[in-house]
């Protein structure tokens, strides 16, 4: 936006593809580090409390406009030959079962902000991010 906000939204990751495929080290529900947490301030702050609520807020919103989403995907999915949609791995509609598990489509309104909080907890420095962060430092040569 005009205030220099960014949000990156990696479609690859949405649509269930992960570096390693079945083999990933990276397992958690989204990568939420540490250093991520201090930028707002720390997990007791105020800053990372509204990320929270903006989470489940977010989920909520995706999951009320899913069939639109999802309708989406499938249009994109059509005769494609990117990687997150062709293939064994994730042709044959498995992106569009993947990315609709991702909208918790299957968990009750009522439920969705307790599993929402569930998926932030299970998130916070998870294991196999802080090693796929070090892989990648010392393949690539990516900071982390």
């Amino acid at each position: 936006d005009t205030r220099g906000h960014i949000i990156h939204i990696d479609f690859g990751f949405a649509f269930g593809m992960a570096p390693g495929h079945e083999w990933s080290m990276e397992r958690a529900p989204f990568k939420l580090t540490k250093d991520y947490i201090d930028v707002m301030g720390g997990p007791n702050s105020e800053g990372f409390k509204e990320f929270q609520k903006l989470f489940v807020d977010g989920l909520k919103a995706a999951r009320s406009n899913s069939l639109n989403a999802l309708g989406l995907v499938e249009i994109m999915m059509y005769k494609s030959n990117y990687p997150c949609f062709s293939g064994t791995r994730y042709g044959g509609g498995v992106s569009l079962k993947r990315f609709e598990k991702r909208l918790l489509l299957d968990v009750p309104d009522d439920k969705v902000e307790i599993k929402a909080r569930k998926l932030i907890k299970k998130s916070i420095d998870h294991k196999g991010t802080k090693l796929y962060d070090v892989f990648q430092f010392y393949s690539n040569g990516y900071a982390y």
